[in-house]
């Protein structure tokens, strides 16, 4: 096997790549898919279309977004947790991306 792309993906997103390869994984990707199944909050579209959505215009790194679609973050305390020290981030956009989780939350 080799790497054909480098990129972060969501949760979601790796569950439905294991879940195409059927009954051909190896132990470790059945770990991951169980892994995966149990803690993927949004279908692989939606959880996509958010990182997208919260990476436009400079808002967040990729990287930082995927990790606050992972865990779905409900207060302005826990997305602080996952910028740590990389900017200061006004309250307003805080509360804005708040709002795009909030949008996807309620569609489950």
């Amino acid at each position: 096997m080799s790497v054909l792309e480098r990129r972060e993906i969501t949760a979601a997103e790796a569950k439905e790549l294991l879940e195409e390869r059927g009954e051909d994984l190896d132990p470790l990707q059945r770990r991951v898919l169980d892994y995966v199944t149990r803690f993927s909050r949004l279908p692989a579209e939606d959880a996509k279309r958010l990182v997208d959505e919260l990476a436009e215009g400079d808002l967040l790194d990729t990287g930082v977004a995927v990790q606050i679609v992972n865990s779905m973050p409900s207060s302005p305390e826990e997305i602080r947790t996952f910028l740590g020290r990389q900017r200061i981030i006004s309250e307003g956009t805080i509360n804005a991306i708040l709002g795009k989780i909030e949008k996807y939350r309620s569609k489950q």
